[in-house]
């Protein structure tokens, strides 16, 4: 498994971590300037970044955001694992009832199970992996790990604040 390097050159501490479906390989609290290297398979990644504490001022309220656990990764896959099981039995309860005909009852059933897969209502779906940690995402992106190289990617600034990846070999934007 290669090698790769997240270099915080932002001026606050944040939480950095690749993602197979659900966080596998995270680093809480790199601090500005820290260099942390890991070992990645070679795939393709999900990359996310979190801010670590913002403060209102206005209201004196000092926000700690949610740090990438062992827990969040179960509960990623448990969220993912339960909406493609209903997804599934949806489609499954409804080829069944057309093929023995009875339509009417196997709809009934097969409606609610998609809806749950998708909705993220009674059982976790779509909607609740899709908002996990938003409320305090920097920045996320997509990153090929290759097979020989050890990459060296920056955390930075870019175009009037936004927060970016940055290859420091290729100095460009991932």
């Amino acid at each position: 498994m290669p090698d790769l390097t997240v270099i915080n050159n932002l001026e606050e501490p944040i939480h950095v971590a690749f993602f197979i479906t659900a966080p596998t390989h995270w680093k809480n609290h790199l601090q500005p300037n820290e260099r942390w290297t890991t070992h990645l398979p070679t795939l393709p990644l999900y990359f996310q970044v979190r801010w670590v504490k913002r403060t209102d001022y206005d209201q004196g309220t000092a926000y700690v955001s949610r740090e990438f656990s062992e827990g969040e990764s179960w509960e990623a896959g448990a969220t993912i694992g339960l909406a493609c099981a209903a997804g599934t039995a949806s489609v499954i309860t409804g080829a069944t009832s057309l093929l023995t005909g009875w339509e009417g009852a196997g709809m009934a059933i097969a409606a609610p199970l998609m809806m749950a897969a998708s909705a993220g209502n009674s059982v976790p779906g779509g909607k609740r992996y899709a908002t996990m940690g938003q409320d305090a995402k920097l920045c996320e992106t997509r990153v090929w790990v290759p097979w020989f190289e050890h990459k060296e990617y920056s955390v930075r600034l870019v175009d009037g604040g936004r927060c970016v990846l940055w290859d420091v070999k290729e100095n460009r934007q991932v």
